[in-house]
């Protein structure tokens, strides 16, 4: 029988560490499993990646999918870096986008970035993590050495990428600082001399742009090892802060489990599967409950993130809050009390960031979502002291 250094069967690291894995070609998975396994008989931890790009103040449920597979290589006593994005979120990866993405400021990322590691930590072994920033080498790359990077790779291989192709066709503009992207996330696996990388399935391009790359250089190439996306509380699109449709890590526990609350019953076992660490046996007999008591299964979804982050007492309590005011529609106990000063409500909701900006908290007010008193309330009527605001079903002001 094989064993690694940790003394883990190779067969066994390998049913952990493919699980839940997906290509979309199975000749390119039975190929990458066969690698992995040769790297998996190596008498040395591995050095595995995940690269995230600093695109937002806070990481999400999404990026625990890949956090998760790379603390299951680390939990085999390999070597695991958390690479933080602060030059390819400069560009913003394309993968997954139909238009361009916003640029983004040195000054957004450093300002996204400041507890990252902090946020991943709550899903890795911060002691057995390497943090590391792209821009240590990309910041240091010549424009000669950029022109010998790009002479790897031909406009018809970008063009390959569907996201691309689609725009192309569509006589949308593609720019050339978006075609960069691959080239940037393929030089990191170069720059950190990674054995596997990994990173989600829209990402797939860019981490074979890296196995060039390595290969060009002398390098062994790595193996992908790519996960499914998770969809946002809408059931549809990615889950992402800038769409609204997400769970964070930082959330409170009672945003965790309101919010896990309204996840469609149709994507309820995608979360289970890709978002928790609930045991691959139970899943069946969850997909039995989900079936015979979606209520029940949700609940137990809610539940199972919010002790995954919180701890059990923190779920236990976020289940009362949200029976007791979501469910039977009762006050909590306790609310932020705020001081009104005359102010409009729309400004109250504006200033303690229960909506981003004006336009948002109109749009909540229109859609009959923020009540007083249990009273539809108008955008421009006065913050009443003494009266109890309600927006959404989960946010309770009190203003004083």
């Amino acid at each position: 029988m094989t064993l690694t250094r940790n003394m883990t069967p190779v067969e066994d690291q390998l049913a952990v560490l493919m699980s839940g894995v997906e290509y979309g070609d199975e000749p390119l998975r039975r190929e990458m499993e066969r690698e992995l396994r040769a790297l998996l008989t190596l008498d040395r931890p591995l050095r595995v990646y995940l690269g995230i790009d600093p695109t937002a103040t806070s990481l999400t449920l999404g990026h625990t999918v890949p956090l998760r597979k790379l603390r299951q290589f680390q939990d085999f006593g390999h070597h695991c870096i958390f690479l933080i994005g602060d030059y390819t979120a400069l560009i913003g990866d394309p993968s997954d986008k139909n238009k361009l993405r916003p640029m983004l400021t040195s000054e957004d990322i450093a300002r996204n970035e400041a507890t990252y590691f902090d946020q991943a930590a709550r899903i890795l072994d911060p002691a057995r993590t390497e943090l590391r920033h792209n821009s240590e080498w990309l910041g240091k790359l010549t424009f000669p050495e950029i022109i010998t990077l790009m002479s790897k790779f031909t406009v018809a291989e970008m063009l390959r990428r569907d996201n691309f192709r689609k725009r192309f066709g569509d006589d949308e503009a593609v720019y050339l600082h978006e075609f960069l992207y691959a080239l940037m996330q393929g030089y990191d696996a170069y720059a950190l001399a990674c054995d596997v990388q990994v990173g989600g399935t829209e990402q797939l391009f860019n981490l074979m742009a890296g196995r060039k790359i390595q290969e060009d250089a002398g390098q062994k190439p790595h193996v992908p090892v790519t996960l499914p996306i998770l969809v946002g509380l809408d059931g549809k699109k990615r889950m992402s802060k800038s769409k609204g449709n997400h769970i964070g890590v930082g959330d409170s526990p009672d945003e965790q489990y309101g919010k896990a609350m309204s996840i469609p019953d149709e994507v309820v076992m995608d979360f289970f599967v890709l978002a928790t660490n609930v045991p691959r046996p139970a899943l069946e007999g969850i997909r039995a409950e989900l079936h015979q008591a979606p209520m029940a299964a949700k609940k137990r979804l809610a539940a199972t993130i919010v002790t995954e982050f919180w701890g059990e007492e923190a779920a236990r309590e976020a289940q009362a809050r949200f029976e007791r005011t979501v469910q039977r529609k009762e006050a909590p106990d306790e609310m932020p009390v705020v001081a009104a000063g005359g102010r409009r409500l729309i400004d109250v909701l504006v200033a303690e960031g229960v909506a981003p900006s004006k336009r948002e908290a109109r749009r909540l007010f229109e859609q009959g979502a923020v009540t007083v008193d249990g009273q539809a309330a108008a955008a421009d009527a006065a913050a009443a002291p003494g009266s109890v605001v309600q927006v959404g079903k989960r946010r309770w002001l009190r203003i004083s």
